[in-house]
Formats: structure tokens, sequence, C-alpha cells
């Protein structure tokens, strides 16, 4: 009987020691990332807001924003004059296929969008990837519908040909950050 006891005690014992070693190693050699600016992520900030010094904001409130950081934005990071911007991921024609950063006017209007990266479907929507089309955001300081064609005032943007979803995404995103700085600057 202990013949067949043994084995089942001697691999579980390893498995427990292989276990905590394997957790006090994670512990030890974990990497808050939330905070780090990818140089990715700095070289679309620098296409939007210039050259600079970047931060990312971790504590809103301390930093006297009058809101903590909703679920919906990745990351605020404000350069060293003020400006902001926010990285928001938002899904188009894929669940959370659109990382896009917004940066933001003092006046609640939109400065600029790029796309930090895209998973959605090459050739269709990746067509929002494209300077005329996020042009079409900037200086907006109010929610931005999306229309098949036509659009009826300022605040409706013309999709991307053949990427409506995408289109969308990208407006969500949009409209998410233009909600978020009137929220964050409320009371400031």
């Amino acid at each position: 009987m202990m013949k067949y006891i043994k084995p089942v005690i001697v691999l579980s014992l390893i498995t427990t020691i292989v276990s905590t070693l394997l957790i006090v190693t994670y512990n030890l050699t974990y990497v808050d990332a939330s905070g780090i600016i990818t140089d990715e992520l700095k070289e679309k900030c620098i296409q939007l807001m210039g050259e600079g010094e970047y931060s990312v904001v971790t504590d809103w409130k301390a930093d006297g924003y009058a809101i903590e950081k909703p679920e919906d934005v990745e990351k605020l990071i404000k350069k060293a004059d003020g400006t902001v911007a926010f990285e928001i991921v938002a899904s188009g024609y894929s669940k959370n296929g659109l990382d896009l950063l917004i940066a933001m006017n003092d006046d609640g209007t939109v400065k600029g969008v790029t796309i930090v990266s895209i998973t959605d479907t090459p050739g269709l929507g990746t067509k929002v990837d494209d300077k005329a089309f996020l042009g079409k955001f900037e200086a907006l300081g109010e929610n931005v519908t999306i229309v098949k064609n036509n659009p009826a005032n300022e605040y409706e943007i013309e999709a991307a040909a053949g990427a409506t979803y995408s289109s969308k995404g990208v407006a969500t995103a949009v409209n998410i950050a233009i909600s978020t700085f009137k929220e964050m600057r409320a009371v400031k």
C-alpha cells in the first residue's frame, strides 16, 4: 500500500515547491507597466503634441483632476506644459481592435487623433488609419456620430469607405476622450 502512496506524496511535494518558487519569482520580477510610455506611444505623443517631456498620470485626484481614472481610459498622458492626451482602446470590427491616442486642447476640443495600433481587418478596418479621416475629428468638442454618407452637421462624420464599424470605434474613443476631459476639468 505504501508503494502506491509514496509517489503521490513525492509528486505533490514537488509541484507545491515548484509552484511556490514560480509565485515568488513572479512577485520579485513583476514590473507595473501602467505608468510607462513605450517608444511607440512617445512617438505618437510627439506626433500629436510636439516635442517635450511626457508622463503618465497614475493618480488623477492627486494630480488635481475632479475624477478618478475611468475604466474606458487606458492612460492619461500629460506633457510638461499641461497638454493631455488619452490612450483609449475601442472596439471596431474586432473587439478592442483599436488603440488610439487622442490629444485635447485646453478649451475641451480635440487637438488630434492618431492610431497607436490596429488589429481590425487589413484593407477594410485599417482604412480608419488615414490622416484625412482622423483629421475630421480635430477641433470637435461635442459627441460625434458616424454616418454612412452626407453628414448633416459638424458633429456627423462620414465613415471611412468599407470601415463603418472601425469608424464607429474611433468615434466612440473620441467621445470618451471629450466627455472624460470635461469631467476631469469640472472643478479645476
